[in-house]
C-alpha cells in the first residue's frame, strides 16, 4: 500500500507551485513591459482637451490602455473606475477604438466616467511598444514603475501601488 505525502511535504509543494507561477506571471509582465520612452514620444491630450504631463506627477498615475472591442476590457475597466472612485489618478488610453464620438459614447453606456486619450491611429500605442489589451501601467514622474496586461482586480492593483516604496528601493531611486 503507498503513503500518502505528509501534510509538510504537500504544503511545500504548493508553495513551489505558487512560486513557480508567480515567476511565470512576472516572466510574462515583462515581456510585456511598456516603454517608458513613449511618455515622451508624443503629446498626451485628453479628448476634452486637458493636456496631461506624466513626467512631473504628484502622484502615481495608473495609465490604462484599452479598446472598445476588446472582450476583457470589459471586465478590467470596471476595476480601473473602481480605483479613480478611490481617489487613485488614473489616466486611460482607448486604442483603435474609432472617433472620440464613439469612444465616449462606449463610457457613457457602460456608465464609466474616465480622463481618456482617444489613440484612433495607435501611435501611442506603437510608442509605448503596448502588445496586449488591457494593459495597464503605473507611471510616476515620467517612468512606468510597474505594469500588467490582461485582467486585473482592482485589489490585485492596490496592491502594485502600496508596491511602489519597495519597487523605489529595489531599483536604486
Amino acid at each position: 500500500m503507498k503513503e500518502k505525502p505528509s501534510l509538510l511535504r504537500r504544503l511545500l509543494r504548493g508553495l513551489g507551485t505558487l512560486a513557480l507561477a508567480l515567476v511565470i506571471i512576472t516572466a510574462v509582465d515583462i515581456y510585456r513591459w511598456p516603454d517608458s520612452r513613449g511618455l515622451q514620444a508624443l503629446p498626451l491630450v485628453t479628448t476634452d482637451g486637458t493636456p496631461l504631463d506624466l513626467q512631473h506627477t504628484e502622484r502615481p498615475v495608473f495609465l490604462y490602455f484599452w479598446a472598445t472591442w476588446c472582450g476583457i476590457c470589459r471586465h478590467t475597466t470596471p476595476q480601473i473606475a473602481a480605483l479613480q472612485a478611490r481617489g487613485y489618478p488614473v489616466v486611460s488610453v482607448a486604442l483603435h477604438s474609432g472617433s472620440e464620438a464613439a469612444v465616449a459614447a462606449y463610457l457613457a453606456q457602460h456608465g464609466w466616467s474616465l480622463p481618456v486619450i482617444n489613440d484612433a491611429d495607435g501611435r501611442l500605442a506603437a510608442a509605448f511598444g503596448i502588445v496586449a489589451t488591457p494593459t495597464v501601467a503605473i507611471v510616476e514622474n515620467g517612468q512606468i514603475r510597474l505594469a500588467t496586461s490582461g485582467w486585473s482586480s482592482s485589489w490585485g492593483l492596490r496592491l502594485r501601488y502600496a508596491m511602489l516604496p519597495l519597487v523605489r528601493a529595489v531599483r536604486g531611486d
